[in-house]
Protein backbone atom coordinates (compact mmCIF):
# COMPACT_ATOMS: atom_id res chain seq x y z
CA UNK A 1 0.00 0.00 0.00
CA UNK A 2 1.21 3.78 -0.63
CA UNK A 3 0.77 6.69 0.63
CA UNK A 4 -1.21 8.05 -1.67
CA UNK A 5 -3.39 4.91 -1.92
CA UNK A 6 -3.90 5.67 2.24
CA UNK A 7 -4.45 8.95 1.87
CA UNK A 8 -7.45 8.40 -0.16
CA UNK A 9 -9.08 6.11 2.11
CA UNK A 10 -8.05 8.87 4.50
CA UNK A 11 -10.10 11.88 3.01
CA UNK A 12 -12.82 9.83 2.68
CA UNK A 13 -13.33 8.96 6.01
CA UNK A 14 -12.79 12.50 7.60
CA UNK A 15 -15.53 13.55 5.10
CA UNK A 16 -17.51 10.77 6.44
CA UNK A 17 -17.06 11.67 10.19
CA UNK A 18 -17.07 15.59 9.40
CA UNK A 19 -20.49 15.35 7.29
CA UNK A 20 -21.97 13.10 9.79
CA UNK A 21 -21.57 14.81 12.80
CA UNK A 22 -23.09 13.54 15.83
CA UNK A 23 -25.36 10.79 14.03
CA UNK A 24 -23.47 7.55 14.82
CA UNK A 25 -22.36 4.86 11.82
CA UNK A 26 -25.23 2.82 12.86
CA UNK A 27 -27.50 5.54 11.34
CA UNK A 28 -25.28 5.76 8.04
CA UNK A 29 -24.98 2.51 7.80
CA UNK A 30 -29.13 2.12 8.04
CA UNK A 31 -29.71 4.78 5.77
CA UNK A 32 -27.65 2.80 3.20
CA UNK A 33 -29.62 -0.11 3.75
CA UNK A 34 -32.91 2.10 2.85
CA UNK A 35 -30.80 3.19 -0.14
CA UNK A 36 -30.75 -0.85 -1.32
CA UNK A 37 -27.08 -1.85 -0.39
CA UNK A 38 -26.30 -2.00 3.37
CA UNK A 39 -22.44 -0.87 3.82
CA UNK A 40 -21.81 -2.54 7.88
CA UNK A 41 -21.20 0.11 10.60
CA UNK A 42 -17.69 -1.63 11.04
CA UNK A 43 -16.68 -1.01 7.71
CA UNK A 44 -17.52 2.46 7.97
CA UNK A 45 -15.89 2.65 11.12
CA UNK A 46 -12.52 0.68 9.36
CA UNK A 47 -13.13 3.50 6.99
CA UNK A 48 -12.95 6.34 9.88
CA UNK A 49 -9.97 5.54 11.74
CA UNK A 50 -7.88 4.71 8.76
CA UNK A 51 -7.83 1.11 9.53
CA UNK A 52 -9.49 0.14 5.74
CA UNK A 53 -7.03 0.42 3.15
CA UNK A 54 -9.64 0.53 -0.03
CA UNK A 55 -12.72 2.30 -0.19
CA UNK A 56 -15.00 0.25 -2.87
CA UNK A 57 -16.93 2.54 -5.43
CA UNK A 58 -20.10 1.25 -4.46
CA UNK A 59 -19.80 2.30 -0.91
CA UNK A 60 -18.61 5.48 -1.83
CA UNK A 61 -21.65 6.30 -3.78
CA UNK A 62 -23.89 4.76 -1.04
CA UNK A 63 -22.22 6.62 1.97
CA UNK A 64 -22.05 10.08 -0.15
CA UNK A 65 -26.24 9.43 -0.62
CA UNK A 66 -26.53 8.74 2.82
CA UNK A 67 -24.75 11.89 3.82
CA UNK A 68 -26.52 13.79 1.19
CA UNK A 69 -23.69 14.85 -0.87
CA UNK A 70 -21.61 13.11 -4.16
CA UNK A 71 -18.82 10.54 -4.22
CA UNK A 72 -16.86 13.53 -5.72
CA UNK A 73 -17.69 15.74 -2.54
CA UNK A 74 -15.97 12.67 -0.55
CA UNK A 75 -12.68 12.41 -2.49
CA UNK A 76 -12.00 16.19 -2.39
CA UNK A 77 -13.75 17.08 1.45
CA UNK A 78 -11.78 19.97 3.04
CA UNK A 79 -10.15 21.35 0.13
CA UNK A 80 -12.86 22.93 -2.24
CA UNK A 81 -12.48 25.00 -3.88
CA UNK A 82 -8.29 25.97 -4.27
CA UNK A 83 -7.11 23.28 -1.92
CA UNK A 84 -5.20 20.76 -3.66
CA UNK A 85 -5.48 16.80 -4.17
CA UNK A 86 -3.68 14.46 -5.47
CA UNK A 87 -5.85 12.79 -7.85
CA UNK A 88 -2.92 10.44 -9.19
CA UNK A 89 0.29 9.77 -7.40
CA UNK A 90 2.38 12.65 -7.75
CA UNK A 91 -0.58 14.32 -9.49
CA UNK A 92 -1.95 17.52 -7.75
CA UNK A 93 -4.53 19.58 -8.79
CA UNK A 94 -7.23 22.37 -7.11
CA UNK A 95 -10.22 20.36 -5.62
CA UNK A 96 -12.52 22.48 -8.28
CA UNK A 97 -10.49 20.60 -10.90
CA UNK A 98 -10.67 17.23 -9.27
CA UNK A 99 -14.34 17.15 -8.83
CA UNK A 100 -14.35 18.34 -12.45
CA UNK A 101 -12.65 15.16 -13.52
CA UNK A 102 -14.49 12.90 -11.50
CA UNK A 103 -17.53 13.96 -13.52
CA UNK A 104 -15.97 13.79 -16.60
CA UNK A 105 -14.18 16.96 -16.99
CA UNK A 106 -10.97 16.18 -18.69
CA UNK A 107 -8.00 17.68 -16.63
CA UNK A 108 -6.24 20.96 -19.05
CA UNK A 109 -3.47 19.72 -20.85
CA UNK A 110 -1.92 22.46 -19.88
CA UNK A 111 -1.84 21.41 -15.92
CA UNK A 112 1.67 19.59 -14.75
CA UNK A 113 -1.05 16.80 -13.49
CA UNK A 114 -1.86 16.02 -16.96
CA UNK A 115 2.20 15.99 -18.28
CA UNK A 116 2.52 12.67 -19.50
CA UNK A 117 -0.76 11.40 -19.67
CA UNK A 118 -2.64 8.98 -22.38
CA UNK A 119 -4.47 11.38 -24.48
CA UNK A 120 -8.08 11.64 -23.96
CA UNK A 121 -10.48 9.46 -26.02
CA UNK A 122 -11.98 12.03 -28.49
CA UNK A 123 -15.43 9.55 -28.50
CA UNK A 124 -16.27 9.64 -24.98
CA UNK A 125 -15.20 13.29 -24.50
CA UNK A 126 -17.55 14.57 -27.68
CA UNK A 127 -20.14 12.13 -26.05
CA UNK A 128 -19.74 13.27 -22.09
CA UNK A 129 -19.55 17.31 -23.88
CA UNK A 130 -22.77 16.55 -26.21
CA UNK A 131 -24.67 15.22 -23.06
CA UNK A 132 -24.19 18.57 -21.24
CA UNK A 133 -25.05 20.92 -24.38
CA UNK A 134 -28.41 18.79 -24.77
CA UNK A 135 -28.90 19.80 -21.28
CA UNK A 136 -28.44 23.41 -21.82
CA UNK A 137 -30.54 23.54 -24.66
CA UNK A 138 -33.51 21.55 -22.95
CA UNK A 139 -33.07 24.15 -19.78
CA UNK A 140 -33.42 26.89 -22.80
CA UNK A 141 -36.46 25.09 -23.86
CA UNK A 142 -37.87 24.83 -20.59
CA UNK A 143 -40.68 27.25 -21.47
CA UNK A 144 -42.04 25.85 -24.52
CA UNK A 145 -42.04 22.64 -22.58
CA UNK A 146 -43.84 23.89 -19.22
CA UNK A 147 -47.09 26.16 -19.89
CA UNK A 148 -47.26 29.65 -17.91
CA UNK A 149 -43.01 29.99 -17.50
CA UNK A 150 -43.15 32.70 -20.23
CA UNK A 151 -43.68 33.12 -23.97
CA UNK A 152 -40.71 32.14 -26.24
CA UNK A 153 -39.96 33.07 -29.91
CA UNK A 154 -41.30 30.75 -31.95
CA UNK A 155 -38.06 31.01 -34.46
CA UNK A 156 -35.84 30.33 -31.12
CA UNK A 157 -37.79 27.48 -30.02
CA UNK A 158 -37.37 26.16 -33.72
CA UNK A 159 -33.94 26.66 -33.75
CA UNK A 160 -33.55 25.04 -30.10
CA UNK A 161 -35.76 21.84 -31.49
CA UNK A 162 -33.29 21.46 -34.50
CA UNK A 163 -29.95 22.24 -32.38
CA UNK A 164 -31.80 19.57 -30.27
CA UNK A 165 -31.91 17.03 -32.53
CA UNK A 166 -28.80 17.23 -34.32
CA UNK A 167 -27.06 16.92 -30.54
CA UNK A 168 -29.65 13.39 -29.91
CA UNK A 169 -29.09 12.54 -33.19
CA UNK A 170 -25.04 12.58 -32.54
CA UNK A 171 -25.19 11.34 -29.65
CA UNK A 172 -27.07 8.05 -30.82
CA UNK A 173 -24.29 7.54 -33.65
CA UNK A 174 -21.57 7.39 -30.95
CA UNK A 175 -23.22 5.05 -29.27
CA UNK A 176 -25.20 6.94 -26.48
CA UNK A 177 -27.62 5.90 -24.56
CA UNK A 178 -30.80 8.44 -25.22
CA UNK A 179 -34.22 8.06 -23.88
CA UNK A 180 -37.22 8.70 -26.33
CA UNK A 181 -39.30 11.50 -25.22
Amino acid sequence: MTDWQQDQVNRVGEAIKALRGERSTQWISDVTDELGQRVSRSTITDIEIGRRKYVALHEISLIAAALGTTPAVLLTYGRVPDGDVEVLPNRRVDAHTALDWWGGTPISRFTAAAQGLPSDNPAVAELVNLSRERDKVRVMLAPAFIGGMGDIDPAVESMLREKLSGVVRRIRELGGMVRDG
